[in-house]
C-alpha cells in the first residue's frame, strides 16, 4: 500500500504561531527565575540576549534553506543532504529524544504548577498524568489541519500571555516602586551555586537555552506549508519575536522580584563548595509573575496567572509530542505517536516519589534534553555552512531561469532573504560557535562551585558521548557506504532538485511560490561550466545535494 502524503494546509499565521505555541512553555516563568536566582537580574537578562543572539544565528541560515528546499523532515533531511547521512541520522535521535523528554517535563512542570491550589496528589495524577497525556495524543491523532488551528490558537494565547505578564510586571514594579530598588541589584552571583559573576553568567545561560528550544519548529512544518508566501515571513520573524517578548517579560520580572527572594524556582543538585544541598521552605508557588502579584497583594492574580502558566505547559507538551514523532513524507504517524508519548510516559510518575534520586533522573532527562537540542542547533548550522560554501565555490554557474534562484549575491533573481543574509556565512559559524560553547562549556556550570557528582556529569554530558557514539558505530557498520557526489575538480558540481510526485501534488510538485518540493525520485543537474545536462536518479532523501 503505498504512503499517505504530507497535506499542505498550514497558512504563514499557522506556522508562527505554532512555533510559537512550541516554543513559550516554562522558561520565562520558572526558569527565568532560577538564572535570575544565580545570577541577579543583570545576569538573567544577559543570558537571554546572549542565547537569542545564538537562536537568531541558528534561524538566519535554517530560514534560507526552508524557503528554498521545503523538504518534509527537514532537519534531519539538510544534515545529510549537506554534511553527513550517518550525522543525519544521529541527529534526528536527539531531535526524537529532545522533544519526547520536554513532553514529559512539560507535564511535570504542569502538575507543579497546580500545587499552587493545593490539590490532592491523586487528583494531579489523574488530570496530569494520565487524562493530559491522552488528550494530547488525541488532538495529535486528529491531522495536521486540527492540530494547526489548536497549536495557532494556543500560540496566540501565548503570546498574548507573555506580553501581557510583562505589561503586568511593569504596572506592578510602578505602583509599589520595585523596579529601582531591585533592578539596581545589577550583575550578581549567587555564593550557592557561583563563586564569581562569569560562572553565575555561565550557569544562567545553560539554564535560559532550554527556552529558546523548539524555534526550528518553522522547518519541521515547511513542508506542510500552502505555499512559499506562508514560510518567508514565519522562518524570518520568529526568532527576533521570540527574543523580544522574552526580553520584554523577563524586564518585568528583574523589576519585581528581589534576585535573593526565598520563593524563587528551587534548583535541584545545586550545592555549595561544601558540597551541601540547597533546601528551601515549600511555597505556594515558585514561579516569578506569581511572586510579583503575591508581594504586590494581589488576591485573585496569582490564581489566574497559575491558570495561564499551566496552559502554557500543557500547549508546549503537545506541540514537543507532534516534534517527537514526525517521519519522511508520512508526517506524523498513529505509531510514532505512541511510541514516544509512551517511552517517557513514566517519567512524570516519578514526582510520586519521594526522594532525591527520583528529582535527579528528572533532573538529568530534562538537562540532557536541552542539550540534545543544542546539538541539533548546531547540526544546522554546520548544514548552512557547507551549502553556503559549495554555493560560493560554484556562484558563476548559478545563472539562468533555474538556477539563478540559488544565486545568493544576486538578488534581482535569489529567492530567498533573510535580514542578516549579507553576513552569511559568519552568522551561521557564530551560532555554531555559540551552540557548541553552551553545550561543552556551559553546561558544566553546574559543578565549577561545588563537588563534581556523577548526576551533574551524566546530566551535561550524556547526550554528546552517546550521540557521538552512535554516529561511531554508523559509521563502522556501514563502512562509508554513505558518500556523497562531489565533483572531480572546480569546474563541475552537482545541484540537486526535486520534484514531489505523490497525489496531493500531482506532477509538478511545486510550492504556488515557486520552490520544489523535495522528496523522491530526484531530478540531478550537472553543471558544467554553461554547460547543463540533466538525468534522473532515484534516491530516498534529499541526500548527496552537493
Amino acid at each position: 500500500m503505498a504512503e499517505v502524503g504530507l497535506r499542505q494546509e498550514l497558512r504563514g499565521w499557522q506556522i508562527l504561531l505554532i512555533t510559537m505555541s512550541g516554543v513559550i512553555g516554562v522558561t520565562i516563568f520558572s526558569n527565568g527565575g532560577q538564572a535570575l536566582e544565580i545570577a541577579g537580574p543583570g545576569g538573567m537578562l544577559c543570558a537571554y540576549c546572549i542565547v537569542g543572539l545564538i537562536a537568531i544565528a541558528v534561524m538566519e541560515g535554517v530560514s534560507e534553506m526552508v524557503q528554498l528546499f521545503p523538504a518534509p523532515n527537514a532537519i534531519v533531511e539538510y544534515v545529510k543532504a549537506f554534511v553527513d547521512a550517518d550525522l543525519a541520522w544521529v541527529v534526528g535521535v536527539a531531535y526524537w529524544y529532545t522533544y519526547s523528554a520536554i513532553f514529559a517535563t512539560q507535564i511535570i512542570a504542569a502538575a507543579g504548577f497546580s500545587s499552587y491550589w493545593n490539590f490532592p496528589q491523586s487528583w494531579q495524577t489523574i488530570v496530569f498524568y494520565i487524562l493530559s497525556p491522552i488528550v494530547i495524543l488525541v488532538i495529535n491523532f486528529a491531522g495536521v489541519k486540527w492540530y494547526g488551528y489548536v497549536e495557532a490558537f494556543g500560540g496566540s494565547l501565548k503570546l498574548c500571555m507573555v506580553l501581557g505578564c510583562g505589561v503586568f510586571l511593569y504596572v506592578t514594579a510602578d505602583q509599589e516602586n520595585f523596579g529601582s530598588k531591585y533592578f539596581e541589584a545589577g550583575l550578581q552571583n549567587n555564593p550557592r551555586y557561583a563563586s564569581n559573576h562569569s560562572q553565575a553568567v555561565a550557569y544562567a545561560i545553560f539554564i535560559i537555552s532550554y527556552g529558546f528550544l523548539a524555534i526550528e519548529i518553522v522547518a519541521m512544518t515547511a513542508y506542510e506549508a500552502r505555499d512559499m508566501k506562508d514560510l518567508r515571513r514565519p522562518s524570518q520573524l520568529v526568532a527576533y519575536i521570540i527574543c523580544f517578548s522574552y526580553l520584554f517579560c523577563a524586564l518585568g520580572e528583574a523589576l519585581d522580584v528581589e534576585w535573593n527572594d526565598p520563593d524563587l524556582p528551587v534548583i535541584y543538585g545545586a550545592s555549595n563548595v561544601n558540597g551541601a544541598a540547597t533546601v528551601k521552605i515549600k511555597a505556594r508557588s515558585r514561579a516569578v509573575v506569581v511572586i510579583a502579584a503575591e508581594r504586590a497583594g494581589y488576591k485573585h492574580a496569582p490564581g489566574f496567572l497559575t491558570g495561564c502558566m499551566i496552559f502554557s505547559a500543557m500547549s508546549a507538551a503537545n506541540t514537543s509530542l507532534h516534534l517527537g514523532t514526525v517521519v519522511p513524507r508520512t508526517g506524523v504517524p498513529g505509531w510514532a505517536l505512541l511510541v514516544s508519548a509512551i517511552a517517557f510516559f513514566w517519567l512524570p510518575f516519578l514526582q510520586l516519589k519521594s526522594g532525591y534520586a527520583a528529582q535527579e533522573l528528572v533532573e538529568i532527562m530534562a538537562v540532557s534534553g536541552s542539550v540534545s537540542g543544542l546539538i541539533v542547533w548546531a547540526s544546522l548550522c554546520l548544514a548552512f555552512i557547507r551549502y553556503e560554501y559549495w554555493l560560493r565555490m560554484h556562484k558563476d554557474s548559478l545563472h539562468g531561469a533555474h538556477y539563478g534562484r540559488y544565486n545568493r549575491w544576486d538578488r534581482t533573481v535569489r529567492e530567498s532573504s533573510t535580514f542578516l543574509g549579507y553576513f552569511q556565512p559568519v552568522v551561521a559559524w557564530a551560532g555554531l560557535a555559540g551552540c557548541l560553547l553552551v553545550v561543552f562549556v556551559f553546561s558544566s556550570a553546574m559543578w565549577w562551585n561545588g563537588v563534581i557528582r556523577f548526576r551533574k556529569v551524566a546530566s551535561a554530558y550524556a547526550s554528546p558521548i552517546i550521540l557521538l557514539a552512535l554516529w561511531i558505530i554508523r559509521k563502522i557498520v556501514f563502512g562509508g557506504k554513505h558518500e556523497h557526489q562531489r565533483a572531480s575538480n572546480s569546474q563541475s558540481w552537482v545541484l540537486k532538485l526535486t520534484h514531489h510526485i505523490n497525489g496531493f501534488l500531482g506532477s509538478s510538485g511545486v510550492l504556488e511560490g515557486g520552490s520544489p518540493r523535495l522528496s523522491s525520485p530526484k531530478d540531478v543537474v550537472l553543471i558544467n561550466g554553461d554547460r547543463l545536462a540533466a538525468t534522473t536518479v532515484k534516491t530516498g532523501h534529499l541526500s548527496q545535494m552537493l
